[in-house]
């Protein structure tokens, strides 16, 4: 037993003394719980993922493939003929389109919204980029264009057509109109430079925004075609969906550049115009984290998992991509190892709670150890984690000293975006069942760091029937870095909507800021007593 828990039974013993019983608590975290620590958010995760080099995934699979018992029936009846002599494919350039069409149909709304706000977007980015690199991007621009940052817009000279609605919000933005004017400078050698990737950077986003737009215009005119038709003659149904986008020009662009650009390099001798190139990067990168959709495109190969017979490139490809993500999630656990150690945030903040409250379960879609190794309590992986494998033709999960030696072709067990998050065999349906009954018997439910994003429905189902089947009352931690953006009512209403409740009375929302401090100055887990 640690000397943590050690000093827990003691609390609990005292509290027993004076008469007086620990509340029950439980915590769900997600991936904002780690982004205080220096984890990437949930859209750099994606963006990473894409951007690294498979070559050791693809040695991976040739090792496993090489470990098939070839006379087994395993070999005989699920693999396809010649399997051992088959190439190994992975997910590249061909895949881009796919992911900006998935990205415009499901996230076009999260674009608009982000350029319609692109200044307050583009500040914050700002702010951290200042201190990162300790220069001023604002007095980079001045001196390039030799004009007052913000002195000049283009709000009155460009104009998208109403056909595609009245989003001109960011020809007003002062960020956006100073790489436009950028793109004014002489056609010199020494502007050469900047004028190419201020170019790249703007057709990126005005692709955008039009492929947002458009997306819009599709949708809305294939829902109309007809304002009024018969029912019983279905001719007219046959005429909808007949509109469509071409997404090769409506992104693509953006993605290979963020995907395939050479990256910027920033010291303390880096010229103005290669920084306000090298932020440029950085905005594009912070849209795409935000509305990078990749759900559709590991959706379309996930079936091949328990298929390979049917299509061995696309059960290679998913089967890489698992890996990959594996890999990438490992080596991030790997490099901030210490810092989380040693650092201070959410999951340190569990030692302070098991003070006075008693942990009742711990759940996560996060898929690193690192909560359970702070905290040295039991974590409940709803979403698969780092040491879990799976063995599709078995359907189960198994441990990575297990997979290693497997005859078998096993994956990391890692929901990602994909929107099939089956509970794929019972070790796994018993994590949501126990954390269920714990949550039933915890006099608090706190979630902290986790979106209710739509394809985590699976788990908000538990949550809503906390509230709406056993009366529990969920307390959400809300982040933000300005406590007067948004009212109590409006967040409450907010996480009503992405839970789909009949009403927000079973739900408490208290905002935090970065230093973990509510507006009263409280540290969250303080508020739990109340």
């Amino acid at each position: 037993m640690s000397i943590e828990n050690l000093f827990v039974e003691d609390i609990q013993d005292s509290y027993l003394e004076k008469g007086e019983l620990m509340s029950k608590v439980s915590l769900f975290f997600g991936a904002g719980a780690e982004i205080g620590y220096g984890l990437p958010s949930g859209g750099k995760f994606a963006l990473d993922i894409f951007r690294m080099d498979v070559a050791e995934d693809k040695k991976r699979l040739r090792e496993a493939r090489e470990k098939v018992n070839k006379r087994s029936n395993y070999a005989k009846n699920w693999l396809p003929q010649d399997y051992e002599k088959k190439p190994i494919s992975s997910f590249g350039r061909t895949q881009y389109e796919s992911l900006v069409k998935s990205s415009l149909e499901y996230k076009r709304f999260d674009i608009i919204r982000y350029l319609s706000e692109f200044d307050s977007r583009v500040s914050e980015l700002a702010r951290k980029f200042d201190e990162t690199f300790d220069r001023n991007i604002r007095e980079a621009f001045e001196r390039v264009l030799g004009i007052s940052f913000g002195s000049e817009t283009f709000s009155h000279e460009i104009r998208i057509s109403g056909i595609l609605g009245d989003y001109n919000q960011l020809f007003s933005s002062d960020f956006f109109s100073s790489y436009l004017k950028a793109l004014e400078l002489p056609s010199t050698d020494e502007n050469f430079f900047i004028r190419k990737r201020c170019r790249d950077f703007c057709r990126s986003v005005l692709e955008l925004l039009i492929g947002a737009c458009g997306e819009e215009l599709v949708h809305n005119l294939n829902d109309g075609i007809f304002e009024k038709k018969p029912d019983e003659i279905d001719i007219f149904d046959d005429l909808g969906a007949i509109f469509s986008l071409d997404y090769r020009g409506a992104g693509l662009t953006g993605l290979e550049v963020i995907l395939d650009g050479e990256p910027i390099a920033i010291t303390a001798d880096t010229s103005d115009e290669h920084l306000i190139c090298a932020f440029a990067l950085e905005i594009l990168e912070d849209i795409f984290a935000a509305s990078l959709d990749y759900q559709s495109l590991i959706d379309s190969n996930w079936r091949y998992l328990y298929s390979p017979k049917t299509d061995w490139a696309k059960f290679c490809k998913i089967n890489i991509f698992l890996n990959t993500a594996q890999r990438y999630i490992s080596s991030i656990a790997d490099k901030f190892h210490e810092k989380i150690i040693s650092g201070d945030g959410y999951y340190h903040d569990i030692l302070n709670i098991k003070e006075e409250h008693e942990i009742k379960a711990i759940g996560t879609t996060n898929y690193n150890n690192f909560i359970g190794t702070i905290s040295d309590e039991d974590v409940y992986y709803l979403n698969g984690s780092v040491d879990d494998c799976y063995d599709p033709y078995l359907n189960t999960i198994v441990s990575k000293e297990i997979s290693a030696d497997s005859q078998h072709f096993t994956v990391p067990f890692l929901f990602t975006q994909s929107g099939i998050k089956p509970l794929t065999s019972i070790k796994m349906s018993e994590r949501y069942v126990k954390l269920y009954n714990n949550l039933k018997e915890s006099d608090v439910v706190a979630v902290i760091g986790y979106g209710f994003n739509v394809d985590d429905g699976h788990i908000n189902g538990l949550f809503r029937s906390c509230i709406e089947d056993d009366g529990k009352e969920l307390v959400i931690f809300h982040y933000t870095n300005d406590f007067g953006a948004e009212s109590d009512l409006k967040l409450k209403e907010y996480y009503q909507e992405r839970l789909r409740l009949k009403d927000h009375s079973g739900i408490t929302v208290i905002k935090v800021g970065n230093d973990r401090k509510t507006p009263e100055g409280s540290f969250w887990y303080d508020t739990l007593r109340e």
